[in-house]
């Protein structure tokens, strides 16, 4: 009883322990796959069927909702092509990030921590367990995910970043989603960026507002006065970043203000990233609503129709 006042409380002020956060190795009840773009697979390998609600968001943050099953021991696989063809982005370069989950028979989240998957392509994938509960109990406030550390593990607070200077995109994806209202504002941060060359030189400056989903090749990515992922200012070809969430004024507006948001972020290539911290992130989403027409055109496609 201790341990669970102690975080929950941690929870409260977006800082939770580091033991249990979004991993990319370990099975979960809920899975992300961030600026996808390639093959997405998921994969149950429980001896029992499982149904799964999931929301499909492009670059623009637009969303549709996809429900479907698994049945026992069940591996499936989309394009991301065809999960972004429904928002008219279809093509070799689109990217999409997905949210899957399992739900109970009144579609409010539940503990099935049997699911896991990635990506063959690029992106970041990571998936959350629910730490509450048997297998198959709700989880929390229905249509409400807390990925705090106490109901499901907690999402990441910074990262560090490998990279190649000004060859390279990095995308950067904040993690709090309002699917239940489609005229929610999007969520807004400023990303700041330390960053070392091969010499171990450090820079600081560098840095960028970031609202919901944003992906940009290295050159163009801060919108600070000194971009430190670029050759020409970082002075060798390797690089090192380590990279934080901040308030900021100069992000957001007066109606919808900056504040600190956890984050994913991926490579395009020539990088590597690795999640960092630990802080909370929400989903909400409407347990009522009937997939939409853009999700039924997708599950159908790959025979996912829900039983």
């Amino acid at each position: 009883m201790r341990q669970y006042a102690a975080l929950a409380a941690l929870a409260t002020t977006g800082a939770v322990l580091g033991a249990d956060r979004l991993s990319a190795t370990e099975k979960g009840s809920l899975l992300i796959y961030s600026g996808a773009q390639g093959t997405i697979h998921i994969s149950n390998d429980y001896p029992a069927d499982v149904r799964l609600q999931s929301y499909i968001v492009n670059d623009a943050c637009e969303s549709y909702d996809m429900a479907f099953s698994l049945t026992a021991n069940q591996i499936t696989a989309f394009s991301t092509d065809d999960l972004a063809a429904p928002f008219g982005d279809g093509g070799m370069a689109s990217s999409v990030s997905m949210y899957v989950w399992a739900v109970d028979a009144s579609n409010a989240q539940m503990r099935w921590n049997h699911l896991s998957g990635g990506i063959i392509g690029s992106g970041a994938y990571a998936s959350a367990a629910a730490l509450q509960g048997g297998n198959g109990d709700a989880i929390g406030v229905a249509g409400t995910i807390n990925m705090d550390g106490v109901e499901y593990s907690s999402a990441f607070n910074g990262a560090t970043y490998n990279f190649v200077a000004s060859a390279d995109a990095l995308c950067i994806e904040l993690l709090d989603h309002d699917f239940a209202d489609k005229n929610a504002a999007d969520p807004n941060t400023k990303i700041v960026a330390e960053i070392w060359n091969s010499n171990e030189v450090k820079f600081s400056g560098t840095s960028r507002c970031v609202s919901c989903i944003e992906d940009s090749s290295l050159d163009s990515w801060s919108d600070s006065a000194v971009n430190f992922f670029r050759s020409s200012s970082l002075g060798t070809d390797l690089g090192k970043a380590r990279l934080s969430t901040e308030a900021n004024a100069s992000c957001g507006s007066d109606d919808n203000p900056s504040s600190e948001r956890a984050f994913m972020a991926s490579s395009a290539g020539n990088g590597s990233v690795a999640g960092t911290g630990s802080r909370s992130a929400t989903i909400t989403y409407e347990l009522e609503s009937e997939p939409e027409e853009a999700g039924q055109r997708v599950r159908k496609a790959f025979g996912l129709l829900r039983k």
